[in-house]
């Protein structure tokens, strides 16, 4: 088959005749032309790493901070809502009454879903700087309104529209040349980042991001301390004060968004590094993919996306990993106070500790993940590290016991959370597809959320064994799932290195298993 001339970004999708699967072309990069593909594009010219490494250290500290504060105020306004039941909101909005707690936590991800694919228009019409800022501005009014409701029917329903403005961030965006959108929230911050990066430094600059705002979110159960001693009666009317005060932060937040947003590599606005810093970006990415930016997302690359059978396994990954890591960061103030019996400032203290640890545990593991360039394995020994955490959470007698569960779950569920996330983008080479795969992530993410709210029922307060029962489960589907994946990954390998397989439309390209 032929690729016929046209746009030179554009990047067509198509079977080959040989019957292989689906497989990918592009003009001036990996062209596949008559059945036959050449290798990724060299660089033009070899790149000073002395020079290579000072630009990325560049763009290491204007992205990764602005990303991190995006995701983490937007995370926390989702999230503090454990530390507000344990503070008087399931007294006084009667959420201890039947599954009404679990609907309230639970409806947020229902509109997160269902408003993902419709809200693509909004943002094809906003440039990133004025729409991440209006929708910080939304998230905060809506956090403080969720400290003045009176009835648990009005709190499920700021959450209902609190999911909705994260669908509406988070929908893929028109991805055609000069288009200004970089995607929204958290899948916007995943495929900006993996814009950015080569395939084996990503996982390091995830782990940053990520475990950066789970640090954040988890100080935000002390900062929530510390706001429930504004009320006269902090046992009873403290939780609204958490809800106030840090939507009120996420609105000041919002307002300095605008002028600190960074935008795609190709973007003309990105005027903290020099044309030549830019060229030397755009060289990298282009001798690893073959390509730059610049793809429109159609309906040919959503088919394309959906079809690869290693996109669907590791987001099956990713949804079993992001249950356990809710597990940690909405339930730990909610076990920890009703099960273990700490009291109401120990509750909120002893989150912070495990946080931090595997944040250090995982930013190790990321680390030589990228020297090693391995992902599976880190799965592996992650989900088995966190299903052993869940069990002594779930099962130990004592409560020392089980707090060190929390330790050890959340060890292992966070290093797998960041894996599952660069493994997929590691074993996607178009630009629109990698687009795409980031909204597919963060929707299979929403899933295991809902998964996470469900299986912790309040009649099975205060120690919740079925709820714990069934992340193990979940967790256990994703260690054979795992391992599968990889095995099929590494098989393609040796098809590729033999000769009998073409991967991704690119003789040089290899999957990371």
């Amino acid at each position: 088959m032929t690729m016929t001339s046209g746009d030179p970004t554009k990047v067509e999708y198509f079977h080959s005749e040989k019957g292989d699967e689906m497989e990918m072309g592009k003009a001036g990069g990996a062209v596949v032309q008559e059945n036959k593909v050449d290798a990724i594009v060299d660089g033009d010219a070899e790149i000073d790493p002395v020079l290579e490494k000072k630009v990325m250290r560049k763009v290491d500290w204007r992205l990764l901070p602005v990303v991190t504060a995006i995701y983490a105020f937007s995370l926390i306004d989702r999230t503090n809502y454990g530390g507000a039941r344990i503070a008087g909101m399931d007294e006084a909005l009667h959420l201890d009454v039947g599954n009404r707690a679990s609907v309230a936590l639970m409806i947020l991800f229902v509109g997160y879903i269902l408003f993902e694919l419709p809200s693509n228009i909004l943002l094809k019409k906003f440039g990133p700087r004025i729409w991440l800022s209006t929708l910080g501005l939304c998230f905060g009014i809506l956090t403080i309104a969720s400290g003045l409701v009176k009835t648990w029917g009005a709190l499920a329903a700021v959450r209902a529209f609190l999911g909705v403005f994260e669908a509406v961030s988070s929908s893929s965006p028109d991805l055609a040349p000069g288009t200004k959108s970089s995607q929204g929230l958290l899948p916007g911050c995943f495929y900006l980042m993996t814009s950015w990066y080569r395939k084996y430094e990503i996982q390091r600059r995830l782990s940053y991001f990520i475990q950066s705002t789970f640090v954040i979110s988890s100080f935000s159960n002390a900062l929530a301390y510390g706001l429930t001693q504004i009320a006269d009666e902090p046992e009873v009317d403290g939780w609204k004060w958490i809800f106030i005060v840090e939507g009120a932060i996420t609105i000041g937040i919002a307002l300095v968004l605008f002028f600190v947003v960074v935008d795609l590599p190709s973007s003309t606005g990105n005027k903290f590094l020099s044309p030549a810093e830019k060229e030397i970006i755009k060289q990298r990415i282009m001798t690893e993919r073959g390509e730059f930016e610049g793809e429109k997302i159609t309906w040919k690359v959503i088919v394309y996306t959906f079809s690869q059978w290693h996109v669907i396994s590791i987001s099956f990954l990713y949804l079993a990993a992001a249950a356990g890591s809710y597990t940690w960061i909405i339930f730990n103030p909610i076990i920890l106070r009703n099960s273990m019996g700490y009291s109401l400032v120990s509750a909120y203290m002893l989150t912070v500790p495990p946080a931090v640890f595997s944040t250090i545990t995982t930013l190790i593991v990321s680390r030589y993940a990228d020297r090693w360039r391995v992902r599976g394995p880190v799965c592996w020994f992650g989900t088995a590290i966190g299903l052993a955490g869940v069990a002594m959470v779930g099962f130990a007698e004592s409560p020392v016991a089980r707090y060190a569960g929390i330790w050890v779950g959340e060890i292992g569920t966070n290093a797998y959370i960041v894996t599952c996330v660069a493994w997929g983008h590691n074993n996607i080479r178009s630009d629109g597809a990698r687009a795409v795969l980031s909204s597919i992530h963060v929707g299979s993410a929403a899933v295991g959320a809902i998964y996470s709210s469900l299986v912790f029922r309040q009649q099975d307060a205060p120690d919740y064994v079925p709820g714990l029962a069934a992340i193990i489960a979940i967790l256990s589907a994703g260690f054979v799932v795992s391992i599968l994946t990889s095995f099929f990954l590494w098989r393609a390998n040796q098809k590729a290195d033999a000769g009998k397989k073409i991967i991704e439309g690119a003789m040089g390209f290899r999957y990371t298993w």
